[in-house]
């Protein structure tokens, strides 16, 4: 048989393959052995060639890490002394501006008292010239009324003399009239009578 038809027969039936495998497994190493390019496969100094390289690498790239955390070291030890001076810096601002309002609440306390003083004497003089200025127009009010009470007892006395001299007319008229009112009915009878 030739190699292109047991190439078709593999094809078409690929399970004898496997069942031949089974059978004979041995068959799959020597398989192997004929297949495989040795010339390509690794040896033991490949591989510790290789083991050498990959710890040099390692080894150098250790050494990174090391300055890397070394500068990582140094950051943070100068984050550490920046943020300490921060809050030192903090502490002075706070402590100043504590003070500062201190100062200003007892310069504040102080003008307030000052102010409420002197508001209370100002008040205390405004409410004595208040006092004053009342009693004079107090003053002022009972001289009106004195004049008004003087003015009643001039009109009453008027009222009185005007009543009595009112009076004195009214009784004249009356009697002047007396006479002239019975000439005037008396006339007037004789007209209707006649």
């Amino acid at each position: 048989m030739s190699e292109d038809e047991i190439l078709a027969v593999i094809r078409r039936h690929p399970e004898a393959i496997a069942e031949a495998l089974e059978s004979k497994p041995e068959l799959l190493t020597s398989l192997m052995v004929r297949l495989a390019p040795w010339d390509r496969f690794a040896t033991k100094e490949d591989i510790k060639m290789l083991i050498d390289l990959i710890n040099k690498r390692f080894e150098a790239i250790d050494k990174r890490f090391e300055a890397i955390d070394k500068r990582f070291e140094d950051l943070i030890s100068y984050s550490d002394k920046r943020f300490e001076d921060i809050n030192k810096r903090f502490e002075e601002l706070r402590a100043y501006s504590d003070k500062r309002f201190e100062e200003l609440r007892a310069y504040s306390d102080k003008r307030f008292e000052e102010l409420r003083a002197y508001s209370d004497k100002r008040f205390e003089e405004l409410r004595a010239y208040s006092d004053k200025r009342f009693e004079d127009i107090n003053r002022r009010f009972e001289d009106i009324n004195n004049r008004f009470g003087d003015m009643n007892r001039r009109f009453e006395d008027l009222t009185h003399y005007i009543d009595k001299r009112v009076g004195l007319i009214e009784k004249l008229l009356i009697g002047f009239n007396l006479p002239i009112l019975i000439a005037i009915i008396t006339m007037l009878i004789r007209l209707f009578i006649r």
